[in-house]
C-alpha cells in the first residue's frame, strides 16, 4: 500500500472523506466516547454523493447523527490556540442547538449535541489529557443538562497507558512519509482498528480527483486561510521584533563610531559585524 504524499492522513479533506465511512466513524466515536454508537449513514443520506456528504457540515469536518437522534460532530484540529479553538467549538456547537426547530414550545424535544475534537499537534503544555466537558452546576458538580457535551482528545497525550486503539490513532496521524506508513502497516495493519484506518485511507486516496475538488471548496479554503493568517501574524511579529532590534543596534553603533570607539569594541557592544560597521562608518 502506497502513501499519497499530497494527501497525508492528517489532511482535512482526507480526514473528512475517511471518517464519512460509517463503520470507521462509529468505531472511533466509541473509542473516544466510551459507549457504543450507532450512526445513520451520512453518505447514504447524501444519496451516495461523497462530495455532497463532505460539505454537509460547514464548520466541522464530520457532522452526522445517531439513530437515537443525537447530533454528533467529529473534527480534526492541527493548530491549537486555546482560547480561539475553545470559543469556536462552543460557538458552533451552540449554533447546532439553536438551528433546531422548536415546535409549540416543546424545548424538551431538542436533540443533544456531541462535539468531538481530535487535536493532533497541540503541545502537552497547552492541553490536558483526553477529557469530557459538560455543563455543570459549579456548587454541586451536578450536570445541569446533557444537551451539550464536548470531547477533547489531545493526540500528544496518548501513551502506553491508553487503549490500543487510541495508540493506533496517534500513530496513524503521525504518518508523514512512506517509511512512517510502512512502519504503521507492519505494527498496526493486522489489528481491527488499524485495518479500518488503512482501508478507509486507501479508499479515500485511490482517486485523488474528489480530494482535489474538495480542496478548492470554500469550507477548506477558509480553514487554510485562517491557519496561514495566524502563522503569518506570528512570523510578522517575530520579524518586526528582529528588525526593531537591528535598527536600535545601528543607532547605538552610529553614536559609538562618532565617538571614535574601535570597531571591535562597537561590534561587541551592539552585536553587529565589523563589516556592517565599516559600511555604516562610510555612509
Amino acid at each position: 500500500m502506497k502513501l499519497n504524499p499530497q494527501y497525508l492522513p492528517k489532511a482535512d479533506v482526507v480526514f473528512t472523506v475517511m471518517f464519512l465511512d460509517k463503520a470507521l466513524c462509529e468505531k472511533t466515536l466509541q473509542i473516544i466516547l466510551g459507549e457504543k454508537i450507532e450512526l445513520v449513514d451520512a453518505i447514504a443520506e447524501a444519496k451516495n454523493d461523497l462530495h455532497k456528504a463532505a460539505l454537509n457540515a460547514i464548520y466541522f469536518d464530520i457532522k452526522t447523527k445517531t439513530v437515537d437522534g443525537r447530533i454528533v460532530t467529529l473534527d480534526l484540529q492541527r493548530k491549537y490556540i486555546k482560547d480561539r479553538v475553545r470559543k469556536r467549538t462552543v460557538y458552533y456547537a451552540c449554533r447546532e442547538i439553536s438551528a433546531q426547530e422548536v415546535k409549540h414550545g416543546k424545548y424538551e424535544n431538542l436533540k443533544n449535541v456531541v462535539v468531538t475534537f481530535l487535536l493532533t499537534e497541540a503541545s502537552l503544555k497547552t492541553t490536558k489529557d483526553n477529557r469530557k466537558i459538560l455543563l455543570q452546576d459549579s456548587a454541586t458538580g451536578d450536570v445541569y443538562t446533557d444537551m451539550l457535551t464536548i470531547h477533547e482528545v489531545s493526540i500528544q497525550h496518548i501513551n502506553s497507558s491508553h487503549s490500543d486503539e487510541l495508540q493506533t490513532l496517534k500513530a496513524f496521524f503521525a504518518v508523514d512519509n512512506q517509511t512512517d506508513f510502512d512502519d504503521f502497516i507492519q505494527k498496526y495493519g493486522n489489528t481491527p482498528y488499524g485495518r479500518l484506518l488503512l482501508d478507509a485511507y486507501n479508499d479515500a486516496t485511490r482517486n485523488s480527483t474528489l480530494l482535489d475538488n474538495l480542496s478548492e471548496e470554500e469550507k477548506y479554503m477558509i480553514r487554510l486561510t485562517d491557519e496561514e493568517r495566524l502563522e503569518e501574524r506570528a512570523e510578522g511579529r517575530a520579524e518586526g521584533r528582529e528588525e526593531g532590534k537591528k535598527t536600535k543596534a545601528i543607532e547605538i553603533a552610529a553614536n559609538l563610531l562618532s565617538m571614535d570607539m574601535p570597531l571591535f569594541a562597537v561590534a561587541q557592544a551592539t552585536g553587529l559585524s565589523e563589516k556592517e560597521l565599516e559600511q555604516l562608518r562610510n555612509v
